[in-house]
């Protein structure tokens, strides 16, 4: 049983791999620490009886013959989610009306094709199977793969088989393939990422980032104000220069700032201004726009790249202080740079 869910999760593998290599290449094993998946791992539900391996073999034996197969579930797969096609380099940017024309396009369409067929004739290589699929999820991980693309696909492929066989297509074959897109999703899940740490690809936030960064910052975020201000202060003594782009109270002692009306006003200012950022990260236009206005304002005032990173690295620091955990700092410390990056962009 457990061959047939290797089996079925490699042909499918086979799709992904075909976006990163030109047709006729090599599958090029990568040596990588994934989730080992065993050839006795039966953790999974939905796993095949001998029957529904049969019924599985028999079906794709007989939709196969036609050459019009490969070139439709790819078509179709691109044509319902068109953002894929740009993960095929190939023909990334040829209209979708030219794509069953395309020559690179069929090319990896029959890729595809070939892989499944390898793979469902041999449902019982369990060994050679667990071996690839190991090689193969590892390869994909940074690829930005998810398992919704290939439950996504596997759809795809079970309806163009039905229009295919027609009434030999039963209630019963189709059953059996969705038992084994099912297997598929649920083993490959082990070794692929998950959409949330999937980075978007303008805020170039992940939706963990976001997440772990609002949760901890609601926890201080009361107390905002007072964390500003101990960072300025930080930040006055390090680099005294700095303290100088705040014409109002440039000339104010360091250890005097606190009480000070205007500089009250500006930490309260900043620390609005960061919790107002952290609260939309979750809303892409408002995000944005809200690290294009800070970078507008700023530019003018001339305030140079380095007091905001040092500005990141000293709040890490508080926070850091102030218990927030390791893997929050992570998702801060990539949220921080983005924020960074939008403000003050390097200059090439």
């Amino acid at each position: 049983m457990a061959s047939f869910k290797i089996a079925l999760l490699l042909g499918v593998i086979a799709f992904v791999n075909a976006c990163s290599q030109a047709p006729g290449t090599t599958t090029t094993t990568v040596t990588t620490t994934v989730t080992t998946v065993s050839a006795d791992d039966g953790s999974e539900a939905g796993l095949l009886s001998a029957h529904e391996r049969s019924l599985i073999r028999k079906t794709w034996d007989q939709a196969k013959k036609d050459g019009d197969v490969a070139p439709q579930v790819l078509f179709r797969f691109v044509k319902a989610h068109p953002e894929y096609q740009k993960m095929f380099s190939k023909f990334a940017n040829v209209p979708q009306s030219e794509l069953l024309s395309n020559g690179n396009f069929l090319a990896q369409a029959y890729t595809i094709l070939a892989g499944l067929n390898v793979v469902i004739q041999s449902l019982f290589s369990q060994e050679l199977m667990a071996n690839q699929l190991n090689a193969l999820g590892g390869a994909h991980q940074p690829r930005g793969a998810t398992p919704v693309m290939f439950e996504q696909f596997g759809g795809i492929l079970e309806e163009v088989l039905a229009e295919e066989l027609g009434s030999g297509f039963t209630a019963e074959a189709r059953q059996a393939w969705k038992n084994g897109i099912a297997a598929l999703v649920a083993g490959i899940a082990k070794n692929l990422k998950k959409a949330e740490d999937l980075a978007d690809p303008q805020t170039k936030l992940t939706p963990h980032q976001i997440q772990d960064v609002q949760r901890s910052w609601e926890n201080i975020r009361n107390g905002r104000n007072a964390l500003v201000s101990s960072i300025f202060v930080k930040l006055f003594k390090e680099t005294p220069r700095i303290q100088k782009f705040f014409a109002k109270f440039a000339n104010v002692a360091v250890d005097s700032l606190a009480g000070n009306a205007e500089y009250e006003k500006q930490i309260a200012l900043v620390a609005d201004r960061l919790d107002t950022m952290i609260s939309a990260m979750g809303d892409k236009l408002q995000l944005l726009g809200n690290i294009n206005y800070m970078r507008y304002t700023h530019t003018e005032r001339g305030i140079p790249r380095a007091p905001w990173e040092d500005f990141s690295r000293l709040l890490l620091d508080v926070l850091g202080s102030k218990g927030v955990s390791s893997d929050d700092l992570d998702s801060w410390k990539g949220v921080l740079a983005v924020f960074v990056n939008g403000v003050s962009p390097i200059k090439k």
